[in-house]
C-alpha cells in the first residue's frame, strides 16, 4: 500500500508544532535556572548534569540501536547548548544594565530613564532616536529609552520610524507628566527676553503662552535640554529656553515662568527598547507593525481577526513608508498576552495577509493607567 505523502507531512507538521512548543517551555524554565544560578553563584556549565541528562534520555529507548542513541545525544546536546546561551543572556540582562537615552541630562527622557532604571543608572545620552536604536542594536548598551507619544501633540515620528526599521523590541513603557517652563540666566526678566530656544514639541505644547509674546523670536532646537545648555553658555539676559525644572537645576538657570504648557494634563509616553524580547504572564499590551498590500480591503481583513477573537485594539497609527509613495505601515497596540490562545490564533491568521509583519513587544502597559 502506497504511503500518503500529504498525510505524512500533516503528521510531521503537528509533531513539529509540539516540539517547538515544548522547546519554548524549556527555554522559559531555563530563564528560572539562570536566575537561581545568579543568586547562588553556580556556574552555567555543569558537565556532570549534562551527562546525566543524555544518559537518562538514552535509557528511555533501550530497544533502539546506537545510531538512534547517537542522534538523541546530538539533539539534546544542541538543546542544552542553546539553553546555556539563553542563560548567559538572561544573567547579563539581570545584572546592572547599560542604558542609552535620547537627549541630554535634564531632558524629559533623562527623567524617564531614571524612572525606569534609577538615578544611579549607567547611562549614555544620544542626540537622536536613531542613535539610541543603533547603540542598542550594536550592543553598546542593553536598553534604549525614547519618547514615543505626547498627549497634547501626538506621536514622536522618529521613534515610530525607528521601530519599523530596527530589529528591537519594546520591553517597557512609562509615562512622565511634562511641565514646560521658561528658563533664563539668573537675574533675567520676562521684559528682557527676545529669543527663546526649544524643541518643536515644547513650543507646540505652550502655544497659548507664546501667543502673549508675539515679539519673541522662537528658535527650534532638537532637544529642550540642549536649548538649556545653549542659553546657560550664552549668558545673555535676552535669551531663554523652554525646558524642565531638572534642566534648570543642572544648567544653573532661573525659572522665569513655571508651567507654561497649554494642557495641565500634558503627559509623554516613553518606551524602553532591547535586542531581546522580554515578556511574562503579567504583560498585558502587545505592539505590532504591519504592512499590507495597497489594495481595497487588505487592512480590513488583517484587522478583522482581532474582532473575531474579541481582542481590544488600543491604538492604530499609520506612517509613510520611505521611498514608497502613498504606501503606509501600520502600528497597532492591543490588549493581551502572547501566551493567550486567542492572541496566538489571531496573529497566526493575520500574518499571511501582510507583506511585512513584526511583533514589536509584549509588555506591561502603563499609558492610561
Amino acid at each position: 500500500m502506497a504511503v500518503d505523502l500529504q498525510e505524512s507531512r500533516k503528521k510531521i507538521n503537528a509533531i513539529d508544532g509540539q516540539i517547538a512548543r515544548l522547546f519554548e517551555e524549556r527555554m522559559q524554565v531555563s530563564t528560572d535556572v539562570a536566575r537561581y544560578k545568579m543568586e547562588t553563584g553556580k556556574p552555567i556549565f555543569d558537565p556532570d548534569r549534562e551527562k546525566q541528562v543524555i544518559s537518562r534520555i538514552k535509557e528511555r529507548f533501550p530497544y533502539r540501536d546506537e545510531e538512534f542513541h547517537a542522534a538523541l545525544e546530538v539533539l539534546f546536546q544542541t538543546i542544552m547548548d542553546l539553553g546555556k546561551e539563553h542563560q548567559k543572556r538572561e544573567m547579563a540582562r539581570i545584572g546592572e544594565p547599560k542604558v542609552a537615552y535620547f537627549g541630554l541630562p535634564g531632558a524629559f527622557t533623562h527623567e524617564a530613564m531614571e524612572q525606569f532604571f534609577g538615578v544611579h543608572a549607567d547611562a549614555d545620552h544620544y542626540l537622536s532616536c536613531q542613535e539610541v536604536f543603533e547603540a542598542v542594536e550594536e550592543g553598546k548598551v542593553r536598553y534604549g529609552v525614547v519618547p514615543i507619544e505626547n498627549s497634547t501633540t501626538g506621536i514622536i515620528q522618529d521613534a515610530y520610524d525607528c521601530l519599523s526599521r530596527f530589529s528591537l523590541y519594546i520591553v517597557r513603557e512609562g509615562v512622565v507628566p511634562i511641565t514646560q517652563n521658561l528658563l533664563g540666566i539668573p537675574g533675567a526678566s520676562l521684559e528682557e527676553i527676545r529669543e527663546v530656544y526649544s524643541h518643536a514639541q515644547g513650543f507646540a505644547q505652550s502655544e497659548r503662552f507664546f501667543s502673549q509674546h508675539p515679539d519673541w523670536n522662537l528658535i527650534t532646537f532638537f532637544n529642550t535640554a540642549k536649548g538649556a545648555e545653549h542659553v546657560a553658555g550664552a549668558k545673555d539676559r535676552s535669551k531663554a529656553c523652554v525646558a524642565s525644572l531638572k534642566a534648570a537645576e543642572i544648567y544653573g538657570l532661573e525659572v522665569l515662568a513655571k508651567g507654561i504648557q497649554d494642557n495641565d494634563r500634558n503627559i509623554t509616553r516613553f518606551i524602553v527598547v532591547s535586542k531581546l524580547m522580554e515578556t511574562g504572564p503579567e504583560a498585558d499590551k502587545i505592539s505590532l507593525y504591519l504592512k499590507v498590500s495597497h489594495q481595497p480591503g487588505t487592512l480590513y481583513h488583517a484587522l478583522e481577526a482581532f474582532s473575531r477573537y474579541h481582542l481590544n485594539l488600543l491604538k492604530i497609527e499609520s506612517r509613510p513608508i520611505k521611498n514608497q509613495i502613498w504606501e503606509y505601515g501600520f502600528f497597532i497596540d492591543l490588549a493581551g498576552n502572547v501566551e493567550e490562545e486567542r492572541v496566538q490564533e489571531a496573529l497566526r491568521e493575520i500574518r499571511p495577509l501582510c507583506l511585512e509583519w513584526k511583533l514589536l513587544g509584549n509588555y506591561i502597559g502603563q499609558a492610561g493607567k
